[in-house]
């Protein structure tokens, strides 16, 4: 049996993530086994909406909603492994989505299963999904249960709900939605993420349409990695999107965020880190903490940002190496690290509340190492009890062997567990006879051998045995005052070491258990914490149990089984139980009679003064058999206790020693004057708060840190820069400028910060570097200007500069179009960009045209002029877009294209200029009533075949019209040369009543062509690309001959560590460093509301070759 558990101890199941009763629900995945021996780019979307309802199914036999069993067989469905998912907020909605796959884990057919009355029943919903729909996940609101996406990965397809699967909307899309994630208050905010080419996409209206973030020119071919959503009361915008980006120029991996409602402007986040060569895969957020892993040269970092502010670099109190990080928990504004120093050496550090200091809570835990931490995090045997502030349980190894203790006060100090009093009477140890528990154990609903619940307070229920230490018993342990003394329930009846499956419901009303892996005809409860247990028949003695739960919070009087039917050693279909406790219980409590007060205290210390108050709960009395129900609200009464020496741990570079905190030999104590940003500092006492601990007056001055002036030191390290650096800025726009200090000591508050913007404007000096880390100017006219800023204080000065171009909007564009342009000839267009603001002269900037000829074709031009030709007769739609540094301006003109064209150059009076003056669109109207007097004298002639174009006419000089005449190939129709006769007759032009003499007529050819120097084959010219062309031909030869050091370097990245944290209800580590391939199954703490259950049969047979995989090479006593 020994074998056989550490076996299955090393298998990881998918963990539970789920939150608070019924707020946004729960899902889990159950399994079994049947074989004998786990800039804004908007993408092109092919959208299909419909509302498609189910065809009517036959309806069920009547069952009685008072029953204490309901089963229903989910009939002929045959698949190995199912998702379960309460909708929650009152609803009585539950999915099961039923999945068959291969031998390697593919994909072959899916089944949607939805109750609608809680359980009683379930309807086959597939006929909701088009036929060859394959369901590879399903995301719920965790704002709005009732909507959900189901993602069909394989035909890049999903299906919408909004009303809880009552009607679906089908949309095509152009990625593989592998990972979705719902924003956490707003329903219509969706990321999904395509692994397979690592691009990120946000939708701001519930699917129907997608945008690609990560588009900037300042990304290069990115991918991305993690990513999360802004967490509610941390961030102040809630469209933020945070992400890890590896860009194409180098494969640096950088972090960004990204409005979603104004994508295209990506945000690096990290400042003063920007030369830390960054992990992929290591980005964790957990409400104000986020935390990425570096390399700097050989050493391994670890920094964070707290309150969205800079990321620093993470320091803790130990002298040994540091090979690997993987955060444990990060609640109540605190975080508990787990630290590989050596292979057999991993120690738990705990922080301050910025998350930044860290000294060591306990050593030498029990981890299942499970290869690299980046790769396939471990399993730490490290739990927070819910239910109970600041109670901890914690495997330590102790040489082959482990115990458990446990911390009341956050990790502070550590102790044994022990009996009750009436525990201790009936065990059949004598000697050293302390609890222990199995923390990770593989057959348990969820992976984890304790169960506590935030609605039960002082409940646990875990798997584990008496004595010295941890043995492979599988007794039930049961403690009803947050561990302070335990009791045994029952044993495993077979000793096989699989375990049991147990709930607690109903706020602690009942518990609940069923033995794991094993064919089974009954369940066991206690309405009295465990002191009496009775048995519930299932009526069928072919049912083998996958997953036992209730609905999260465990405020429900249901709790579910999802069981396999065993038939002559195969396993058949699903059969859904569920379990009606008010038929059990009878009555409701009722205040006061069936309720006491319940203060967690530190009996064995002698105080009931937790984390610095004493808490007292209302809560049922234990041997009161009756039922809370949902609605029930608990009591709890909070005083605030004087501060001890229990409310104080010690700092960081300090450990405890004879009851007093003292330094670390060989590590120095932080020096707080390191970042001295006030004209004060507190040096420590070697004493900190515990994070948390809300304790008031009593000792407090004895620990505290003492208040010094901040030492003056010459500034230095000035880090100067823009947010227009290397791009420039518009004349009239804001600049923002930031500055900081890289000095290793002294105060920044104290020195004068003199900044000269080199425009003519007045200095602006101020005090501090609070009020200069950050300064705005603007710029009036465009130029180049030298920014400049001197600090100074009583130790000296520094001084550092930065040089910013500003530059002039583009306005308006003024094309010269050719004119009287004929088939297959080469034509000139000119484009000239004019500059807005008042600068003189004006400063553009590099300017580039891109020219679209309404023909297919189209180019991009350095130079103002470009050449084209024409294949047809007809009249094209010319566009053409200025691009500066700044801005965009576009206009686009009409050119026509004729077979045949003659052209009559008319010269004008001397007064055309006075008229011209005179009306506004002079051009346009000469032009028009030139046309006009032409078509008058020849009255059969289509006016179409007239064009007039006005010269742009220079000062001094003679206005010139081309008078251009188009054949026709109609016989009624005037031929070009009687035009052109009649034309050259005409002696002046009325515009608007002003007459202007036509004084000069001479006939012209206007294009003949350009030459060969032009153009050799005919088309436009790209000499940009041109000249680009060898370089670019270069760059690809060194692109090919260093893609196999690329690889190497990036798999060297790849395998460096993990941090895992956990979802704030289920204690389940969460990955910094996930393995790609289980990103699906284990996203972050962006993952949708609720959890995900892998429960799994135990093989009928199993190889007994690997005894070795317990983790920490620990040896387990069989007894």
């Amino acid at each position: 049996m020994a074998t056989v558990f550490r076996l299955f101890v090393t298998f990881l199941l998918l963990v539970a993530f789920f939150v608070p009763a019924r707020s946004s629900g729960r899902r889990f995945k159950v399994q079994i086994d049947d074989k004998a021996s786990w800039g804004k780019v908007e993408k092109t979307i092919s959208e299909r909406t419909r509302a498609k309802r189910a065809a009517a199914t036959p309806p069920p036999p009547p069952i009685s909603p008072g029953k204490v069993v309901n089963v229903f067989d989910l009939k002929e469905e045959r698949s190995e492994q199912g998702l379960v998912h309460w909708t929650g907020n009152g609803s009585k909605t539950i999915f099961f989505l039923a999945q068959h796959t291969n031998s390697r884990g593919v994909l072959l057919s899916t089944k949607l299963w939805r109750s609608i009355d809680y359980g009683l029943t379930f309807n086959d919903d597939n006929g909701k999904f088009d036929q060859k729909a394959l369901i590879d996940d399903f995301y719920v609101s965790p704002a709005n249960g009732a909507k959900a996406i189901f993602a069909d990965v394989v035909h890049s397809q999903i299906y919408v709900t909004e009303d809880e699967g009552s009607n679906f909307a089908s949309h095509v899309v152009n990625f593989n939605p592998n990972t979705i994630v719902f924003h956490p208050t707003n329903a219509k905010w969706v990321l999904a993420k395509d692994t397979d080419k690592n691009e990120l996409y946000c939708s701001t209206n519930l699917g129907a349409t997608w945008t690609m973030m990560a588009q900037s020119p300042s990304l290069s071919k990115p991918k991305i990695y993690t990513f999360y959503w802004a967490v509610p009361g941390v961030d102040k915008k809630q469209s933020y999107v945070y992400f890890e980006v590896e860009t194409g120029d180098g494969g640096s991996v950088r972090l960004y965020k990204e409005d979603a409602l104004n994508p295209g402007h990506p945000t690096s986040l990290l400042g003063s880190i920007d030369t830390v060569e960054l992990i992929p895969n290591s980005l964790v957020i957990i409400d104000e903490y986020m935390f990425v892993k570096g390399q700097v040269g050989s050493i391994m970092e670890l920094h964070r940002s707290h309150n969205r502010g800079s990321f620093q670099r993470t320091y803790f109190a130990s002298v040994h190496p540091f090979t690997e990080y993987s955060i444990v928990d990060a609640t109540e504004h605190q975080v508990f690290i787990a630290v590989r120093h050596y292979s057999n050496m991993t120690n738990i550090y705990s922080s301050d509340e910025s998350g930044r200091f860290f000294t060591l809570s306990i050593d030498n835990i029990f981890i299942i190492d499970r290869g690299s931490w980046n790769q396939r995090p471990p399993l730490i045997a490290f739990y927070r009890v819910l239910g109970a502030r600041g109670v901890y349980l914690a495997n330590q190894r102790h040489q082959r062997k482990v115990q458990t203790k446990i911390s009341f006060n956050k990790g502070g100090d550590w102790q044994l567990m022990q009996l009750s009093p009436a525990a201790k009477k009936n065990s059949s140890c004598t000697s050293k006879c302390y609890v222990h528990v199995h923390i990770w154990f593989p057959f348990q609903s969820n992976d984890v051998g304790v169960s506590s619940s935030d609605s039960s307070v002082g409940l646990i229920l875990a798997h584990g045995g008496v004595g010295e230490y941890l043995t492979l018993e599988t007794s039930m342990l049961i403690s009803n005052d947050s561990g302070l003394t335990w009791s045994l329930s029952f044993s495993d009846s077979d000793k096989d070491g699989n375990g049991f499956n147990f709930v607690i419901g109903d706020h602690g009303s009942y518990l609940a258990s069923v033995e794991h892996y094993e064919k089974v005809t009954k369940i066991q409860y206690s309405c009295t914490e465990g002191f009496k247990w009775s048995d519930v028949s299932l009526e069928d003695e072919s049912l083998v149990v996958n997953g036992f739960f209730t609905e999260p919070g465990e405020t429900t009087e249901y709790a579910f089984a999802f069981c396999s039917r065993l038939s002559q050693n195969q396993f058949n279909n699903w059969v859904a139980i569920r379990f009606n406790f008010t038929s059990l219980l009878k009555r409701k409590c009722q205040r006061p009679a069936d309720y006491a007060d319940y203060t967690p205290s530190y009996k064995l210390i002698g105080s009931k003064c937790l984390l610095g108050q004493t808490t007292t709960y209302e809560r049922r009395k234990w041997n009161h058999c009756c039922y809370n129900d949902e609605e029930y609200e608990r009591e709890i009464k909070v005083t605030p206790c004087q501060c001890t020496e229990e409310d104080f741990e010690c700092d960081y570079g300090y450990t405890e020693s004879s009851s007093s905190c003292v330094q670390i030999p060989g590590l120095s104590p932080w020096d707080p004057t390191e970042d001295c940003k006030g004209k004060t500092y507190n040096k420590t006492k070697g004493y900190r708060k515990v994070a948390g601990d809300k304790c008031v007056g009593g000792k407090v001055d004895a620990y505290i840190p003492q208040e010094l002036q901040c030492p003056d030191i010459t500034p230095g390290g000035l880090d100067f820069d823009s947010d227009i650096a290397g791009v420039g800025a518009a004349a009239g726009k804001q600049v923002t400028f930031t500055l900081s200090l890289a000095q290793n000591k002294g105060t920044a508050k104290s020195a004068l910060y003199r900044f000269s913007f080199g425009d003519g404007s007045d200095p602006v000096s101020v005090t501090g570097i609070d009020l200069a880390s950050v300064q705005q100017h603007t710029f009036n006219k465009s130029g180049t200007y030298d920014v400049k800023v001197v600090v100074r204080n009583a130790a000296g000065s520094a001084s550092a500069s930065i040089e910013v171009e500003i530059f002039d909007p583009v306005v308006d564009v003024v094309v010269l179009p050719p004119h009287a342009v004929t088939v297959g000839v080469l034509v000139n267009f000119s484009a000239r960009a004019v500059a807005g603001g008042t600068s003189s002269p004006p400063r553009l900037g590099a300017v580039y045209y891109y020219w679209d000829f309404d023909d297919g074709s189209s180019t991009i031009t350095s130079n103002s002029t470009v050449a084209h030709k024409f294949d047809d007769v007809k009249e094209y739609r010319v566009s053409v877009t200025a691009h500066s540094p700044l801005s965009t301006f576009a206009t686009h003109r009409h050119v026509g294209v004729f077979r045949v064209v003659k052209t009559l150059r008319l010269g004008f009076s001397a007064n055309a200029d006075s008229v011209r003056s005179l009306i506004s669109d002079f051009d346009v109207k000469l032009s028009a009533a030139l046309v006009d007097r032409v078509s008058q004298l020849t009255t059969n002639s289509d006016k179409s075949r007239f064009e007039a174009f006005v010269y742009p006419q220079k000062a001094g000089a003679t206005l010139e019209v081309d008078l251009s005449v188009v054949a026709s190939t109609a016989a009624e129709e005037t031929s070009v040369d009687d035009i052109l006769d009649k034309a050259a007759k005409i002696s002046s032009v009325n515009v608007e009543g002003s007459s202007i003499t036509i004084t000069s007529r001479t006939p012209v050819t206007v294009n003949t062509g350009i030459s060969s120097s032009s153009s050799s084959s005919g088309k436009p010219v790209n000499k940009l690309a041109a000249a680009l062309a060898v370089p670019a031909f270069l760059l690809v030869v060194v692109l090919v001959v260093g893609f196999v050091w690329y690889c190497r370097r990036y798999n060297q990245l790849r395998n460096a560590y993990s941090i895992l944290n956990q979802d704030p209800t289920d204690d389940a580590p969460l990955s910094l460093g996930a393995d790609e391939s289980d990103e699906e199954d284990e996203q972050q703490a962006v993952k949708f509301s609720g959890g995900r259950l892998q429960i799994q049969n135990a093989p009928a047979d199993q190889d007994d070759d690997d005894d070795d995989e317990c983790g920490d090479d620990v040896k387990l006593i069989d007894t």
